[in-house]
Formats: C-alpha cells, sequence, structure tokens
C-alpha cells in the first residue's frame, strides 16, 4: 500500500474542494438570474428552486473554506442523487453530456463523496 505524505494528501483534498467551490458557486449564480426559469426548467416549484439555489450557494462557502466540508458533501450527495435519477427516470437523457447526461452530475457526486470519507484536509477552517 502507498503511503502518501499528509501533504500530498492535504493538498488533493484541497483541490477537490476547490473544483466543488467553483462549479456549486457557477452553478448557484446561473440559477439566481432567474430562479423561475430554473424551476420551470426542471419542474419545480419555486420555493424548492430557492432552497436549491441556497443550498448550492452555501455549499459552495463550505467547500471554499472547509468549514462544516462534511456536511456539505453529503448534502450535494443528496441533491446530485436526485438530479441524476431525474435524468435518468423524467427527462430520459442519454449518458452523454452534449445531449444533457448526467455525467457532471455524476462527476460532483464522486468528488463529494471523497470529501465525505476523507474530510476537508488540513488546508481548511475545519469545524
Amino acid at each position: 500500500m502507498l503511503i502518501l505524505p499528509t501533504f500530498v494528501v492535504s493538498l488533493v483534498l484541497a483541490l477537490v474542494r476547490a473544483m466543488l467551490a467553483v462549479a456549486f458557486a457557477r452553478e448557484c449564480v446561473i440559477k439566481l438570474k432567474d430562479v423561475s426559469k430554473f424551476a420551470r426548467n426542471d419542474g419545480l416549484p419555486v420555493p424548492v428552486a430557492w432552497v436549491i439555489v441556497i443550498a448550492e450557494g452555501a455549499a459552495a462557502l463550505s467547500f471554499a473554506s472547509g468549514v462544516l466540508a462534511v456536511w456539505a458533501a453529503l448534502g450535494v450527495m443528496l441533491l446530485m442523487l436526485a438530479t441524476t435519477a431525474l435524468h435518468v427516470f423524467k427527462w430520459h437523457s442519454s449518458y452523454w453530456a452534449q445531449q444533457g447526461g448526467p455525467e457532471y452530475d455524476l462527476l460532483l457526486l464522486v468528488l463529494a463523496s471523497v470529501i465525505a470519507v476523507f474530510g476537508p484536509g488540513a488546508f481548511a477552517i475545519a469545524f
């Protein structure tokens, strides 16, 4: 078994958190431009759409700082499971991203699971 130095592990976890922070900050900003359009496009009630937007913004802040990052990761995992289920069962999307497939959601699910399992790493404000 390969034993990596703590610095390398913490650096990788920080990079994973940075990618998640950027992804969810971007999603939050895009949806904030027109929450009602987001709700309509995804077939959601507007209050549920607002909850998702706020959760994505909170997850971005959590991943960026490391504060409550494991809890944010668990929430993101649930959200990504739900959106993947929507892709498969409601929207009947194909797997391919250019056709609106769920690969991006699955990637975010896997990255969030890394933080959920291993924690935010040493380069974090951890609580």
